[in-house]
């Protein structure tokens, strides 16, 4: 079995309450059913990639960014789309969150303010 790792950049994402922030994470795939994924049509690593970037934004999409943390792993979430690809996702951690001075953010600010 063969392990695949893959750097997730700059994913922009948008919290519960509405701030859109960056993401950076790591995602690292298991072939598990070689002759699975090799008669997938199209690349594994893209297919884990677009399970790991979906299951990041609804992860975030559904927390307000003051419930945000960086220690959660989505690896299971995410295996559910490309199990049948023969590839096990076996991690999706985020490993960079950042925001950038935006009106969402002022917005937020304020009425954590108020």
């Amino acid at each position: 079995m063969s392990t695949n790792d893959v750097g997730i950049l700059w994913l922009e994402a948008v919290t519960r309450d509405g701030v859109t922030i960056t993401v950076n994470a790591v995602a690292r795939a298991l072939v598990t059913d070689p002759a699975a994924c090799a008669s997938y049509p199209g690349s594994p690593g893209a297919a884990m990639l677009a399970a790991a970037e979906a299951e990041i934004r609804r992860y975030v999409g559904e927390r307000d960014l003051s419930r945000l943390s960086r220690r959660v792993d989505l690896a299971g979430d995410a295996y559910g789309g490309t199990c049948h690809w023969g590839v096990e996702v076996t991690l999706v951690a985020l490993t960079r969150v950042e925001m950038r001075l935006q009106e969402d953010l002022i917005r937020w600010a304020e009425r954590l303010a108020s």
